[in-house]
């Protein structure tokens, strides 16, 4: 059989169509990268408003613990001035007693002296010391007095204090508010911009970028060498602490070590422990911590090194409690529990690591 002739009419489409395929392609091509862009740029803002947001929350708890502070001061003030203003009046009463004894001694006794010419120095001491008593009741009194003026200024002192506060609490909680809206707004430009440009290889994809970007975080606090002296006494490693550990935070575990991530062939390679936003999260070991920043894909975290190559992570939280460098113990709180970065829901991310390899924290935490 001849083979078939191609007309030079249908090669021409055939090419025509090829490149408007092309020219199709090249504009997808280009809107995704754009979208890409604006994905990113919209993820450096959450990252921004999400540090801003913990660092208000830290210092909305800074105002309650000074306005606790100053309410006790305002306490302790009152009853100082209530104890003073008990001392004067008992000051009082004696001042009336001896101010009676005085005329009546005062009416005999000068006339005495005064007829008895015999004794005129007797009668300089006696007016003398009368001037004297006289005097030193006045300083006293006035002594009082000047005290309870003071701790009435004081008292007006710390009211004002208080109020100062209480309208910088509530400047703070308006804040946190317009910040947890326009979190909201970008949240859902972002949700958009992913569901335009994200298909299901792509969240794959960036979800082991996520994890690569932990593993190198983690393969660089490897030669982030801390000082962490050997326990002492009856103190523990965190070896020896296997099936003991608490928790990290109350809460249901919705996703446990192993399990798939309904993405391509990840897998948990820790536990989330679900709870309501603010919740406290605690170290499960003594340790001294290795990082507390925002991490692409958890949000803000915190990694706390116990020596002999565990760490431990502590991922999406609402705001960090504690720097890099400062040492932590068990059940400390450092953390307030969120939903920061890709968190799938409010709670926190659990990872037990030793020398880098993740282990399952259920294995260490004991289950109340």
């Amino acid at each position: 059989m001849l083979p078939a002739i191609i007309s030079p009419a249908a090669a021409g489409d055939d090419e025509q169509r090829l490149q408007e395929l092309r020219a199709r392609l090249q504009t997808l091509q280009e809107s995704l990268n754009q979208t890409r862009e604006d994905r990113d740029a919209v993820r450096e803002e959450v990252a921004a408003l999400e540090r801003r947001i913990g660092a208000l929350v830290h210092n909305l708890r800074r105002i309650d613990a000074q306005l606790a502070a100053d309410t006790g001061k305002l306490d302790e003030l009152r009853a100082r001035e209530r104890r003073g203003q008990k001392t004067l009046a008992a000051h009082r009463r004696g001042l009336e007693r001896e101010a009676y004894s005085a005329y009546a001694l005062g009416r005999q006794e000068p006339l005495r002296l005064l007829l008895n010419q015999d004794d005129p120095a007797r009668l300089t001491r006696v007016m003398t010391y009368y001037r004297y008593l006289n005097r030193a009741r006045a300083e006293h009194i006035g002594r009082i007095k000047t005290a309870l003026v003071r701790i009435e200024t004081l008292d007006h002192q710390i009211r004002e204090r208080g109020q100062e506060l209480e309208t910088a609490r509530a400047e703070q909680l308006a804040q946190k508010q317009e910040l947890e809206q326009a979190r909201a707004r970008r949240g859902e430009l972002l949700a958009s911009l992913n569901r335009k440009a994200l298909s299901q290889s792509q969240e794959i994809e960036r979800l082991r970028a996520d994890e690569q970007r932990l593993e190198r975080l983690l393969g660089e606090l490897k030669n982030y060498r801390v000082d962490i002296p050997p326990p002492s006494g009856d103190e523990r490693r965190f070896a020896a602490s296997r099936g003991g550990l608490p928790l990290p935070a109350r809460g249901r575990i919705v996703a446990r070590f192993g399990e798939d991530k309904n993405r391509g062939d990840l897998k948990w390679r820790g536990i989330f422990v679900a709870a309501p936003e603010g919740r406290d999260v605690i170290t499960v070991f003594r340790g001294r911590v290795a990082y507390a920043d925002w991490l692409r894909g958890f949000g803000l975290l915190l990694i706390v090194d116990h020596g002999d190559g565990y760490l431990t992570l502590y991922g999406h939280n609402q705001s960090l409690r504690r720097r890099v460098g400062e040492w932590v113990e068990a059940g400390e709180v450092v953390a307030s529990l969120g939903a920061t970065g890709d968190a799938p829901q409010p709670g926190v991310y659990f990872e037990v690591r030793h020398n880098g390899e993740p282990h399952d924290p259920l294995r260490w935490c004991k289950i109340r």
